[in-house]
């Protein structure tokens, strides 16, 4: 019992008073929020050198969440990814999913090999479309007791005002899971843990494409009882895509597949959802993405989720739906109505 002890032991960081953070969005935003609340020191990089003198200087992020003051006597902020990076010994990727494999090319692959990761990352990643975590295993050459993902229905702007939220944490080291949850969790943060890291990044990223879905929907004028079989509909892909990556027994109905997806399709605070519903009121993609302003991470999904379900030969009419709008340019009228008969 003795060793295995000590092997779980060395398996994990000797402390977690410090995270290096890599991502200067909302969703990064929020997450400092929390660790910074918990007593963690935030390292934190960010791509543009005015975010980072109003964090040092204001403690807020004049992008992202500028509504919320940070505590920023525990935060170093930076544009300098490598000075960010050597300061932490847990590394949390927070960055659009189309830029990771951007990211990454101006670390060392060398860089990591002693850091632990956590990816907040919904999207695929390159032209393989990789998961995020697989995507930086295979680039950093890192072990599974390296790696977990943050996953669950997270929108930003409620936690930074505090709202009742259910975070999981996943992946195959528990021993590093349990220590780092201690970061998260607080009065309005609840962590749960699960194991199963590929069929959560599958849930999120598809949940993405549903959002997108949902408010073509909106945009279109269907009222609440399309869009209740709409997202019964959704839920049936998902647990079909999950069976073909091998994950039969999931628990769909808890807080990290379902309650995530639900989220991003109802809720007024999915970019996804607002994304599509331009698209159903009869903006282009182009002027849909303008009109966000920001990254919409179901754009890039769609795509790398499509080619993905094609060599696993699955029909899914709300994935295929999607990607007609986004890349074939079809108008979202007309892909509807199609879709109409395609769902039960």
């Amino acid at each position: 019992m003795a060793k295995i002890f000590c092997f779980c032991i060395l398996k994990t960081p000797n402390d977690l008073n410090e995270i290096s953070v890599i991502g200067g969005g909302s969703w990064a935003t929020a997450l400092v929020k929390i660790l910074t609340e918990n007593g963690i020191f935030v390292n934190w990089y960010m791509r543009r050198s005015e975010q980072v003198r109003s964090i040092n200087s204001d403690a807020v992020n004049p992008d992202y969440l500028s509504f919320l003051k940070l505590d920023n006597t525990k935060i170093y902020a930076s544009d300098q990814l490598d000075e960010v990076l050597v300061r932490s010994k847990v590394i949390l990727f927070v960055v659009p999913s189309a830029q990771l494999d951007i990211v990454c090319a101006s670390i060392p692959k060398e860089a990591l090999a002693e850091k632990f990761v956590i990816t907040a990352i919904k999207g695929t990643v390159g032209s393989n479309n990789l998961l995020p975590s697989a995507y930086l295993a295979m680039y950093f050459e890192l072990k599974d007791f390296q790696q977990a993902i943050i996953a669950g229905p997270c929108h930003a702007e409620e936690i930074a005002r505090n709202k009742k939220t259910y975070m999981t944490l996943c992946g195959p080291n528990e021993t590093f899971i349990r220590k780092i949850s201690k970061g998260f969790a607080s009065s309005y943060m609840q962590v749960n843990y699960s194991r199963d890291t590929m069929g959560v990044e599958y849930a999120a990223i598809y949940k993405n494409v549903v959002g997108i879905v949902c408010g073509m929907a909106e945009g279109l004028h269907y009222g609440d009882n399309f869009m209740s079989v709409l997202v019964a509909n959704a839920i049936d892909e998902l647990q079909r895509l999950l069976c073909a990556f091998g994950a039969p027994n999931v628990r769909l109905g808890s807080s990290t597949y379902l309650g995530d997806l639900l989220v991003t399709g109802y809720s007024v605070h999915s970019r996804n959802r607002t994304f599509g519903k331009y698209l159903g009121q009869g903006y282009s993609v182009f002027e849909a993405r303008e009109l966000m302003g920001m990254v919409t991470e179901g754009y890039f999904a769609t795509k790398g989720l499509m080619a993905t379900v094609l060599r696993l030969g699955l029909n899914l009419p709300l994935l295929q739906t999607a990607y007609r709008v986004l890349y074939n340019h079809m108008a979202a009228i007309d892909e509807f109505k199609l879709l109409e008969r395609n769902i039960k």
